[in-house]
């Protein structure tokens, strides 16, 4: 004689799911639309106002900011050192970044006010970059000029320092401490970088963002 009926395998089944809230009206007053579509996340100001374009690098967080082609709000200037000096800074020279020396700059210059690319770059420790920085490629015309105004750099470099130094200038300041200019770059890349205490995320983004305006 047979006894009850054996339970199914398996847990019992879930309740039904609750009903979704009605969606909301939207006011005429909305100021900003929000457009979520897997890994791209797009903010739009009602007027064409702004926008701005956030990508996920697919762990949750932000990519790193890169733009281009790009004309710059505020120009990047590279000028060639005249002199240095110990701070207090007099007579028109600029602080370095850090403040430890005062930098004078002579009449060779380049001012570039449009990057095929600019971009922040995270720290890559296997190559030897502790530290954040930024990546740019300039114009096959700027590349040109920044070839012969890293040429004559590198031919002054015999000379005592700090000639043959060169710094990166960005709305009238030094973004870090001029580097030695040894030969001609004549590929059109230029990297901004300095110590990983200074050179963090957030400072390099804010260099991109403040160069292009977005």
């Amino acid at each position: 004689m047979s006894g009850p009926p054996e339970p199914p395998y398996g847990p019992p089944p879930f309740p039904p799911p609750p009903a979704a809230p009605p969606p909301r009206a939207g006011g005429a007053g909305a100021l900003v639309f929000v457009l979520i579509a897997a890994v791209v996340v797009v903010l739009v100001a009602i007027g064409g106002v702004a926008a701005w374009l956030l990508r996920d690098d697919g762990h949750g967080a932000a990519a790193p900011a890169s733009f281009g082609p790009v004309d710059l709000r505020e120009p990047l200037t590279f000028r060639l050192v005249a002199q240095a000096t110990r701070p207090p800074c007099q007579g028109g020279a600029l602080p370095a970044p850090d403040g430890s020396a005062c930098y004078a700059f002579g009449a060779d210059a380049l001012t570039v006010r449009r990057l095929e690319v600019v971009r922040a770059v995270p720290p890559d420790p296997a190559t030897g970059r502790p530290a954040w920085r930024v990546e740019m490629t300039l114009t096959s015309a700027d590349t040109a000029r920044f070839a012969a105004l890293t040429g004559k750099a590198a031919q002054a470099g015999g000379a005592q320092s700090p000639a043959g130094q060169m710094g990166m200038l960005v709305g009238g300041s030094l973004v870090s401490e001029p580097a030695q200019v040894l030969q001609p770059i004549t590929g059109g890349r230029v990297e901004i970088n300095g110590p990983s205490e200074r050179f963090t995320r957030a400072y390099v983004e804010g260099v991109v963002h403040r160069m292009t305006g977005r």
